[in-house]
């Protein structure tokens, strides 16, 4: 049986909960796996975390820090509807609507404006609304990668072994630019709804972006570890986008600029 984690930073050993086990749907190209939630990274998170470099003073990248009242994760890309601007994230890293999120320095990034299901690996997503004081500070780009997003991927534009490009604030990772910025994985599977893969990726990673090296498009959003022939999995934007507007929340990824 494969088994997941959850890749966020506890925000506090009070924040830290051990009773999470779930078991996600079997979908195409993986098996069921059991979700878990561990306390033993606490202390080495709240360190690390505070050793970290900040980021650029002001200005707001997929790829970077973001704490909420679950603890730290990484914001994945940019997005529009309905007049207002979303930075992406991973459902199991908020806890509710109206959740306040800030970034790396304590200020206020927005609110959690629409959460998906955490229970599942396809639906574990949400949408922070920026708030209008910070729309000027907001970059469409991942950082360290200034044409990326170029648009969103299929599983008809995508091989087994194509090369992703790995952003995020994972523990030991966030303490240099070249490791927050330049890792890479290898793509095992994906489909509209799913993608896995084998790369370095771990807590702190949630909520990143997974971006196809080949065509510079958005795949993905990073969301668990897995045990088995990948090591990490999550939604495809695709899916995301999709699951959203059936929901009635419909949004449109935007592209580098």
């Amino acid at each position: 049986m494969k088994q997941c984690l959850a890749l966020f930073h506890p925000r506090s050993r009070t924040r830290l909960r051990t009773d999470d086990r779930r078991v996600d749907r079997a979908g195409p190209g993986k098996v069921a796996c059991v979700r878990r939630r561990y306390a033993f990274l606490a202390s080495l998170a709240v360190a690390l975390a505070a050793a970290a470099p900040a980021q650029a003073a002001g200005l707001l990248h997929p790829g970077d820090l973001h704490e909420t009242p679950v603890g730290f994760c990484t914001l994945n890309f940019v997005y529009d509807g309905g007049g207002s601007t979303y930075f992406g994230t991973a459902a199991h890293c908020v806890e509710r609507n109206g959740d306040v999120i800030l970034d790396a320095d304590g200020d206020r990034i927005g609110q959690v404006a629409f959460l998906a299901s955490e229970d599942d690996t396809e639906t574990d997503f949400a949408f922070i609304r920026v708030d209008s004081g910070r729309l000027a500070d907001v970059r469409s780009s991942v950082r360290g990668h200034p044409s990326y997003p170029t648009g969103v991927t299929t599983a008809s534009q995508t091989a087994r072994g194509d090369q992703l490009q790995i952003s995020g604030h994972g523990i030991g990772f966030d303490l240099t630019r070249p490791t927050r910025e330049q890792r890479r994985a290898f793509l095992t599977f994906d489909n509209s709804e799913l993608w896995t893969a084998v790369g370095p990726l771990i807590n702190g990673d949630s909520g990143g972006p997974i971006v196809h090296i080949r065509t510079g498009k958005a795949l993905g959003m990073e969301s668990r570890l897995c045990i088995g022939v990948c090591t990490d999995e999550g939604p495809t934007v695709e899916g995301i986008l999709a699951k959203a507007a059936a929901a009635g929340f419909p949004v449109s990824l935007r592209p580098a600029s």
